[in-house]
């Protein structure tokens, strides 16, 4: 009876060590996944082709992310608003970089190269900023 104790402690040791190696197999396959997919997305930088952002431009406001990492990136201005709207962008190293006016229905792409700093978006078609249609975006 002694010998069967010591048998079945030795069993259930053995499928606790082979539980212990399945979960530790099971981290290491989460974190190489990880880390292959972290690696898969490069980083934004100054270079290479611009990152697409949508903004909507509604009457009178914004709708657009308010922070973006640095790099490059083309605003891609929709008008849903009623009224002509432009996307202007003052910032450092951006200095009024705008598009066309943009009529309802219509999108219109501006491209800059956005630094770390306080970008200020605004539309400076009559008192539309006054109105609301101002946004300070944070880079970095």
């Amino acid at each position: 009876m002694h010998a069967g104790k010591n048998a079945n402690r030795f069993s259930t040791r053995r499928r606790g060590f082979g539980v212990l190696l399945g979960v530790i197999a099971l981290l290491a396959a989460l974190c190489a996944g990880a880390t292959t997919a972290s690696a898969a997305q490069p980083a934004q930088t100054g270079f290479g082709p611009p990152q697409v952002v949508p903004v909507r431009m509604v009457d009178f406001g914004f709708d657009q992310p308010a922070w973006f990492p640095p790099g490059r990136y083309t605003f891609h201005a929709i008008n849903a608003g009623r009224a002509v709207h432009i996307l202007e962008i003052n910032g450092p190293g951006v200095d009024n970089a705008k598009t066309p006016v943009v009529r309802p229905g219509d999108a219109a792409d501006l491209t800059v190269t956005l630094a770390p700093g306080v970008y200020d978006f605004w539309c400076p078609v009559g008192n539309h900023r006054q109105l609301g249609m101002q946004l300070y975006v944070r880079v970095g």
